[in-house]
Formats: structure tokens, sequence, C-alpha cells
């Protein structure tokens, strides 16, 4: 059994894109349902997922992020079509010379789930709170900030076979934009291949990054882990591209 978490981007390396990166933490909802290898296994109602992430630019300005939160299944069994509960929070920090920046986010949605035996989806949508406290302050994307949320995530789940997955986010707090997409090869023990992301907000430009994944990396009973690394693309007029690397595990368990 395997449960497929992801470390998403929760910084960025661009003036007030912090925010919008925190936002992405919610996706983790469409990355931690489990796959039908649970048909074996015991019934579980929740995954819990957490993560880290890290950004360095070749101009110095780093930065980096943590994050935790849980889907839940509302009927009891999370590898069923239902719907589902999610909630996390996440921190993230930035540094440069003359700059500095702190978010902190929260966010709460309900979705639905459909599983069909090759491929999973899911919608879900509701809240996301984003505190910035920004140096020098007087950005746009400074201060609080509630909004409403939505996101999807789709999945195949086919092993020895093209693995396919997507997932992204929309919030207006800051208009924030989140998507991801990988496109690889799924075997009975590790899923692996290249991975894209984009991410933006109202107070700069996009964000991109090329990288590759590796997944269902077991680490202990059944916590899993994934891991990524690549090449950071800013757009931002001024700003460097860098790097970045991710990693992510989730558990799931039955606390009903």
């Amino acid at each position: 059994m395997k449960i497929f978490a992801e470390a998403k981007p929760i910084i960025g390396l661009s003036s007030g894109l912090v925010a919008a990166i925190l936002l992405s933490a919610t996706s983790y909802a469409a990355d931690t349902t489990p796959d039908d290898r649970m048909a074996d296994t015991p019934v579980f109602d929740t995954v819990i997922y957490w993560g880290a992430d890290l950004g360095l630019s070749r101009s110095g300005k780093d930065g980096y992020g943590i994050d935790a939160g849980f889907v839940t299944a509302l009927n009891g069994d999370i590898a069923t079509s239902g719907w589902t509960l999610t909630s996390g929070l996440g921190f993230s920090r930035t540094d440069d010379v003359l700059s500095d920046s702190k978010s902190f986010y929260g966010s709460l949605l309900l979705g639905y789930q459909w599983h069909a035996p090759g491929y999973y989806f899911t919608v879900a949508g509701g809240a996301n709170y984003v505190r910035n406290d920004e140096t020098p302050p007087g950005s746009v994307t400074d201060g609080d900030e509630l909004g409403a949320i939505v996101q999807y995530g789709f999945e195949t789940k086919r092993v020895n076979a093209l693995y396919v997955q997507s997932y992204g986010s929309f919030s207006t707090a800051h208009n924030q934009i989140y998507g991801h997409a990988k496109v690889g090869y799924k075997t009975p023990v590790l899923r692996f291949g290249p991975e894209f992301t984009v991410f933006d907000d109202e107070g700069s430009q996009a964000t991109l990054r090329y990288g590759a994944f590796v997944g269902d990396i077991p680490v202990f009973g059944s916590l899993s882990m994934v891991v990524s690394a690549g090449y950071q693309d800013e757009l931002e007029p001024g700003q460097s591209d860098g790097f970045y690397a991710t990693i992510g595990f989730s558990v799931p368990l039955s606390i009903r």
C-alpha cells in the first residue's frame, strides 16, 4: 500500500509571492488518496501529511517553507468515492539583502472524490486565510487576506503503466494560482518521472519549476515519502533563477 503525498512549493523567490505559494499546500488533498492496493488492507478514513520546500536563487534571495494537514473521508473509507474534508496549515520565509517576507496560511475545504479502477478525480472548495508580513511593508500582498479557494486533483492508478497526475488550485486571496503536473511511469513499488509547476499571484510575475520526482518511497510501516528537485525559473524582472527541492510524507490512519 502507498499513500500519495507531495511536497508542494511553499515558498517563492519573488517579492510578495510567498502567500501565493502557500495555497498550493491545500492541493495535498488531491495527492493523498490511496490507490487500489488498499483493498487488501484495513479500512482507513484519514490521511495525515506534512512536507518541506526549499528554493535557492543565484542572487542570494532564498526561501523555505513547511506545512502539514489532513484529508478525511466523511463516509469512513478514504479509498472509495465520497465526500471529504481537508484542512492545512503552513509557514514560509524568504530572505534577501533588502527585503524579508514571512507568511502563514490556513485552509478548510469540503470536497468530493470519484474512484475508478484506473484513476481517481477530486474537487474541493472552501476558505483560505493568508497573512503576509513583508519588510519593507506596502506590497499589494502585504497583510491579512481571507478568500475562497477551489482545487482539483487527478491521478492514474495502474501499475507497470504510464503514470499521469495533475492538481491545481485558485484562491481569491491575492488571486493566487497554482498548477502542477507529473508524467512518468508507475511500478508496484515506485512512481517516477518529470514534473512541472507554475504559481503566481497579483503581486508578481509567475514562477515556473521544471524537475523530476520519485514517489511512493517506503519509510516505516504505512508511512511513505516523495522527493523532487529541479530548476526554478523566475519570470519577475530583476529576479534570478535557481533551483528547488521538496520532500513530503503521508500516513493513513483510522481515527473513528
